[in-house]
Order: structure tokens, then sequence, then C-alpha cells
């Protein structure tokens, strides 16, 4: 947030300045007198920056020499056919680079508080669970369908399984402070562990689901059709690549139907008795191998 708002603060001088620099005068004579198609030129391109998502993909190099272009085709243009101002030649040739140069240090001042505005938004929508790939739900609004999946498993008589994934305290106290400092503990915990679960989504089986307890810091995965061994190698699993892709070490705990238990309440109750936390002389370079 220090980050931004210090750039938020360079913005506001570097624009003012920028409309400004015809008052720096010398005397009673106008040094600096830059052309008004450069003020249009400045001021689209400010906006362009902040308001079209494609600019921060294009890169701050491409950007530049995107409106430095422009800028030599609009003076070419006036130049020509609007008895504008020579872009070359004496005193012009100075003028030009000025005005190219103050354009070009708007625009990379603009594309950096564009940058960061956009991680601050992602950073928001992260942390209001607002992000949604279908595969990670609401703890809550889950019940009907996981009624539904345990008829099922035991109709067929078929196993199904719960993990209950709790990031290590440890270590995602160390991570929240590397990734985002200036926010309040609480909201941090929840930006690691819904970054954790749409991490981990990506890696399980379509039928498998997450559900998330936002308020307990944790998610559980509902995984039909797993025995008790698939389960344990699924854990091994989940904790190999939250260490290797977040840093975060997961305590995990697993139930299966039907050995451990016969409804879903009784599972994650068995689940939660059940958890460990990782063992530490585990070696997360060698990842389980599970189909997915």
């Amino acid at each position: 947030m220090k980050h931004f708002r210090l750039l938020l603060v360079i913005f506001l001088v570097g624009l003012a300045f920028f409309y400004n620099i015809e008052r720096l005068d010398v005397g009673e004579e106008n040094v600096i007198n830059i052309d008004s198609a450069v003020y249009v030129l400045g001021f689209l391109a400010t906006v362009s920056t902040i308001a079209l998502p494609v600019v921060r993909y294009l890169g701050v190099g491409v950007t530049m020499g995107l409106w430095a272009v422009i800028f030599v085709l609009s003076k070419l243009w006036l130049f020509y056919f609007a008895d504008g101002r020579s872009l070359l030649g004496g005193v012009y040739t100075y003028l030009s680079i000025a005005e190219l140069a103050l354009l070009l240090i708007a625009v990379w001042i603009t594309y950096k508080l564009a940058i960061a505005l956009y991680d601050f938004e992602l950073a928001v929508e992260k942390i209001t669970f607002k992000e949604n790939n279908g595969r990670v739900r609401q703890f809550d609004q889950a019940h009907e369908d996981i009624q539904v999946e345990m008829f099922r498993s035991r109709h067929n008589h078929h196993p199904l399984s719960v993990i209950v994934v709790e990031p290590d305290a440890g270590t995602v106290e160390t991570t929240l402070h590397r990734a985002v400092q200036d926010v309040q503990q609480s909201m941090m915990r929840n930006y690691v562990l819904n970054n954790m679960a749409q991490m981990v989504s990506k890696y399980l089986r379509r039928t498998d689901v997450v559900l998330e307890q936002r308020g307990r810091g944790r998610f559980l995965i509902f995984c039909p059709e797993t025995t008790n061994l698939d389960t344990q190698l699924l854990i091994e699993y989940i904790q190999t690549i939250s260490a290797e892709q977040m840093g975060i070490y997961v305590n995990c705990g697993a139930a299966t139907f039907p050995n451990d238990a016969f409804t879903f309440e009784e599972l994650v109750t068995e689940a939660e008795a059940r958890i460990e936390p990782l063992l530490e002389n585990s070696n997360p370079d060698q990842p389980a191998q599970r189909e997915i």
C-alpha cells in the first residue's frame, strides 16, 4: 500500500509539472513552449494506460515506444496538413526532444501506477474470495450436493474421502509478511488461503470439490471414488505442491467412507481428529504420483 501511495503522489506531481511547465519562465521570456497537441497526447496516453487492461501485457518498453511513434506521426501530420510546428530544425529540435521526453516520462509513471493498481485489485479480489474457477465452493453452499454424493456412495458401496487442509501457522505468517505487508493479519490469512485453494484445485480430478471454510482458516477436499490409499497419496501431493509453489507447509487429516464414518459430518470430525503436521524429514522434491 505504501508503494501504491508513493506512485500515486509521483503521478500527480509529474502530471502537474507536465501541464504547468510553460509557467516556469526565465524573466519575461517563455523558454519552453510546449505544443498544444502534446498536451492532448499526454492526456490520451495517461488515460489509456490506466483504463486499457491490454497495456499491462505490452510492457513498459512497448508502451513507451508506441507513444513515441504516435508523437512523431502526430507532429508530422500537423506540420504538413495543419500548419503545425516543425519537428526538427533549430530550436524546434530541442523543443521536440523535450516534448517527447516529457510525454514518455508521463507514460512510464502512469504505467507503473497502472500495474500497482492492477496488483491491488487482484489482491482485493483474492482476499474477498471473488475469484472462482468453479472448482472451489463455499462450504455452506455445497451441502445438498454433498448429501447426494454421500447417498450415491452408500447405494453403490463405493468409497469416498474427505480431507481437511490447514496451512501451517509458521509458514503462513512468513509468507503473509512477504506478500502483503500492509494488509491486516486476518485479511492476509484469507488471501493466502484462497490462493492455496485455487492452486490446489488445478491439480485435482474433475469430480473432486474444494470447500472453503473461511472462518476457520482452512478448506476441505471432497473426493468421491477415493480409497484410503488414494487419499494418502493425494495428501502427500498437496503438501508437495503447496511447499514448492507457495512455500507453505500444510497440515492434513483425512477420513474415508465407509471405513471411518457413515455421514459427511462424521467424516469431517474424524478427519479433523487425524490432522497431522507435515513431517520435517519428508522430501518435497519427490512429489507423489497421482492420476488427475
